[in-house]
């Protein structure tokens, strides 16, 4: 079996592993330790203010030298130490340096763990899936950093400190009244299996909204479980005009948008309503998920360097003088109110598994065109990937929620 360490040093030693052909970074230079005393002083000082908190882990932001990483490998409890770090290069310098010896990579029964990826939404939730509860957790820069190393961590510690538990006080049986749902999507008449996404709508949508990138409404089979509204209009190489025709078609209380290659689960869409009806008392105004890529088989998932778990806000309340910006990438603006997350709801991306190379190089080169030249996109033939069960959200069970911090609103 897997321990949460374990879990921390599989993945971090997969991602570490990968470099993109022709993307090599110069070699990091490790920062000097320092001096031996100051070193054993600030050990001592970040020991006690754990003891102190009572807590069962210690996610310490940032590696430094690694000499104060390793002093505290030593003189902590098993299991108790979690290193985040997001400069990949430095980790592996100080690999080669010898300076992470206590890191045991992928090999079972380590005692201390080290979280290693570029995103700070991959580190969050990595060690929320090891099982490190972030309200059981004392996270303390490491004192070792540069004011801009410390700066560089500062997403993850509001992450990690300024987050709180939202409970969803009832399942959707049990709702007295279901909130009135729109979902909704830009679609192509070329999109494969979109009987697999079709499919997956539940049968108490108050409507699914369809804009279609054609001249006419294709002649294609939509359910009839639910109002479907369709509407056609070419997509002009502009993704948030697009989104715009979507979103105001859209009569529902709330939005909840997918792409054709995107898939939510059974439990997924049980868990909607319920998100709705939590968002009331807390002014909550939208949600975000993980989105996670099958690649390159149904069994792994794409990691590393922001492919997971590629956090989206899809499910929004339907206000006025909300509007999608940015012809390619498309971002909501106009949200009002706080911001939340449902750490066990998950967006499955099925792009890498359904469509071919040159389906994907098209698709890449739309969003080009979209950009006008500002953004490009190549498709690289290889991609880190790791075990899905690694990065699985909880089992069955009322999916956890949290209330995000006002800077990612």
């Amino acid at each position: 079996m897997m321990l949460p360490h374990d879990l921390l040093n599989h993945y971090s030693a997969e991602v570490l592993a990968f470099g993109f052909k022709g993307a090599a970074a110069p070699a990091a230079i490790p920062p000097a330790p320092a001096d031996p005393v100051d070193l054993e002083r600030m050990a001592a000082r970040v020991v006690a203010a754990f003891e102190r908190s009572g807590r069962r882990h210690l996610a310490l932001l940032g590696l430094g030298s690694g000499a104060l990483a390793a002093a505290l490998a030593e003189a902590l409890p098993a299991g108790a130490l979690c290193v985040c770090e997001q400069d990949l290069g430095l980790v592996r310098a100080l690999r080669e340096a010898g300076q992470l010896g206590w890191w045991r990579g992928s090999d079972a029964g380590a005692t201390a763990g080290l979280a290693a990826d570029t995103s700070p939404w991959a580190l969050f939730f990595l060690l929320d899936r090891a099982g490190v509860v972030i309200q059981d957790a004392l996270v303390l820069p490491n004192p070792e950093l540069s004011p801009q190393a410390k700066a560089a961590h500062r997403p993850l510690e509001l992450l990690l400190t300024r987050s709180r538990p939202l409970p969803l006080p009832l399942s959707m049986p049990e709702l007295p009244q279901r909130p009135g749902l729109s979902a909704a999507a830009i679609l192509s008449p070329a999109e494969p299996d979109l009987d697999g996404f079709f499919a997956q709508f539940p049968h108490w949508l108050d409507e699914l909204v369809l804009v279609w990138d054609a001249g006419t409404v294709p002649e294609i089979p939509v359910p009839d479980r639910f109002p479907v509204r369709q509407s056609a209009r070419p997509l002009g190489a502009d993704f948030s005009a697009q989104r715009g025709a979507m979103l105001s078609a859209c009569a529902g209380d709330w939005v909840l948008y997918l792409d054709a290659d995107e898939r939510l689960s059974a439990e997924g869409w049980t868990a909607i309503p319920a998100l709705c009806a939590a968002s009331a008392p807390h002014d909550v105004c939208a949600w975000h998920f993980p989105r996670l890529s099958p690649y390159p088989d149904a069994e792994h998932a794409l990691a590393g360097f922001g492919l997971w778990p590629d956090v989206q806000l899809r499910l929004f309340r339907n206000a006025p003088g909300l509007r999608f910006v940015n012809p390619v990438h498309e971002r909501l603006t106009g949200l009002g109110g706080a911001q939340a997350l449902a750490l066990d709801v998950e967006i499955e991306h099925l792009s890498r598994l359904r469509k071919g190379d040159e389906a994907l190089r098209r698709k890449l080169a739309g969003f080009d065109e979209a950009g006008a030249g500002r953004v490009r996109h190549a498709l690289s033939a290889e991609y880190p990937s790791v075990s899905r069960s690694l990065l699985a959200a909880r089992g069955p069970g009322q999916p956890r929620c949290l209330l995000l911090p006002p800077e990612f609103a």
